[in-house]
């Protein structure tokens, strides 16, 4: 997919300047990957996706029968939430980092070779991940009924902290976007391309897209 650059030469752009610009220019990508029969409902899920040379920008929006938010620590079980996940590859390889997001943007960072512990990004690395969600930053508790949320991302190139990524023109990487919620009343794992494994997981590099920045 392309992933078109915006504000460009305007630093740290506002929050809400971010999401207006995201809505006006950027087409959602749906993700509508269904890939384990056993674990079949599909939420409502759509990703805008863009950069500038400071940060790069994510946007989910997302519909579904529950939500949950009771992780609260950095680099906790955040998947076990109502969680958006998106991986990046900056060298096409095995190796990844992993951003796993809470519906009330609690965050872990990781990096890992296929098969290699993950190292985790520092409290100060995931500090600097500008984020706001419709559903605000307090813990929740289960909440049984449909509901739709969004939350605006803004990740530094910095923190991606074992590459020095220049973004230019015609950049190649590759990555995946997923929405998950394992420990919900009803868990899922939806995703942007098809994984083909036996169980759920999104640990799997050879089942990235490819994404070139224009």
């Amino acid at each position: 997919m392309k992933v078109q650059q915006i504000l460009e030469g305007f630093s740290n752009p506002p929050l809400e300047l971010i999401a207006e610009t995201l809505d006006l220019e950027i087409t959602p990508l749906k993700l509508e990957t269904v890939n384990w029969e056993e674990f079949p409902y599909h939420p409502d899920v759509a990703v805008q996706i863009a950069y500038n040379e400071d940060e790069l920008f994510l946007q989910y929006k997302v519909k579904e029968q529950s939500v949950k938010a009771v992780v609260s620590e950095s680099n906790g079980r955040v998947w076990t939430d109502s969680c958006v996940e998106f991986f990046l590859s900056p060298e096409g390889n095995d190796e990844y980092y992993n951003l796993e997001m809470t519906c009330i943007g609690t965050a872990l960072l990781g990096f890992r070779k296929k098969g290699d512990a993950t190292v985790h990004a520092s409290d100060e690395q995931i500090a600097s991940i500008r984020r706001v969600s419709s559903l605000g930053n307090k813990p929740l508790a289960e909440r049984k009924e449909q509901t739709e949320w969004q939350i605006t991302i803004a990740i530094p190139w910095k923190v991606f902290f074992k590459h020095e990524l220049n973004l230019a023109s015609g950049m190649k990487m590759r990555g995946n976007f997923y929405k998950c919620g394992d420990e919900l009343t009803v868990p899922h794992f939806v995703s942007w391309t098809k994984i083909k494994t036996p169980q759920p997981s999104f640990h799997v590099p050879e089942f990235f897209g490819g994404l070139e920045f224009e």
